[in-house]
C-alpha cells in the first residue's frame, strides 16, 4: 500500500514538473508601450484605396477595403487588443446619423424597396493591413456599401502582461493597467479617445 502510495506521490510530481516547464509565461508590455492609432481613412481621403470583392472562407463573399500600414506586424497584432470604429456616413442620416462613430463589429438595419437588409460590418488584421468588411444575405451592397463617405480608424492598444476580458489587469502604465478590454469596448469613442489621450 505504502508503495502504490509511493508511485502516485512520484507520478502526481512528474505530471507538476512537466505542467510548469510547459507553461511558457508571457512576457508583459513594457509600460512604456505605445498606442498605435490610424487617421481615419476612405476612398475620398485616399483615393488610392479600393473597394473589393472577396470571397472568405467560413464568410462567404465580402465586400471590403484594405487600410495598408506596415507598422501592423504580426508582433503588434499579438500582443494588442484592435479597435477599428466606422464612420457610415455613406448611408442617408434617416438610417445612420451623421458622423456617428462605432466600434466593428456593427450590423446597420434599414429598408430598401420593400426589403429588410442588414450590413455587417467588421474588420480583420492581417500583416500590414486592416481589412473592412461589409457582408449582408443577399450579398448586395448598392447603394450604400461601396460609399467614399464611409470613413474607418483603427487603434491598438497594447496589452499589459496576461489581460482576460472583463478582468482589471494590473500594473503598467498604458491605458489597460487602468481599464479592462471590456471597459474599453463599452465606451463611447469620444471617452475612448479621451481617456487613450487621442485626437477624435
Amino acid at each position: 500500500m505504502r508503495l502504490l502510495s509511493k508511485i502516485s506521490a512520484v507520478f502526481l510530481l512528474l505530471l507538476f514538473v512537466s505542467a510548469v516547464i510547459g507553461c511558457k509565461k508571457q512576457e508583459p508590455v513594457p509600460a512604456d508601450a505605445q498606442v498605435m492609432s490610424s487617421a481615419w481613412q476612405s476612398t475620398k481621403i485616399n483615393p488610392t484605396l479600393v473597394w473589393k470583392e472577396q470571397t472568405f472562407d467560413g464568410i462567404g463573399k465580402a465586400l471590403t477595403l484594405e487600410l495598408s500600414d506596415p507598422e501592423i506586424t504580426t508582433d503588434v497584432i499579438k500582443n494588442s487588443i484592435m479597435f477599428v470604429y466606422g464612420r457610415l456616413n455613406g448611408y442617408d442620416g434617416h438610417i445612420w446619423p451623421h458622423n456617428q462613430v462605432k466600434l466593428l463589429r456593427t450590423l446597420v438595419e434599414y429598408r430598401l424597396g420593400v426589403l429588410n437588409r442588414t450590413d455587417i460590418w467588421s474588420a480583420m488584421p492581417q500583416e500590414g493591413k486592416i481589412t473592412v468588411m461589409l457582408t449582408n444575405v443577399a450579398n448586395e451592397y448598392v447603394p450604400y456599401g461601396p460609399s467614399g463617405k464611409h470613413e474607418f480608424r483603427y487603434i491598438f492598444i497594447p496589452k499589459s502582461g496576461t489581460v482576460v476580458t472583463g478582468k482589471k489587469p494590473a500594473g503598467g502604465a498604458n491605458i489597460l493597467a487602468r481599464y479592462s478590454e471590456s471597459d474599453l469596448r463599452n465606451m463611447s469613442y469620444e471617452q475612448f479617445c479621451e481617456v487613450a489621450g487621442l485626437d477624435k
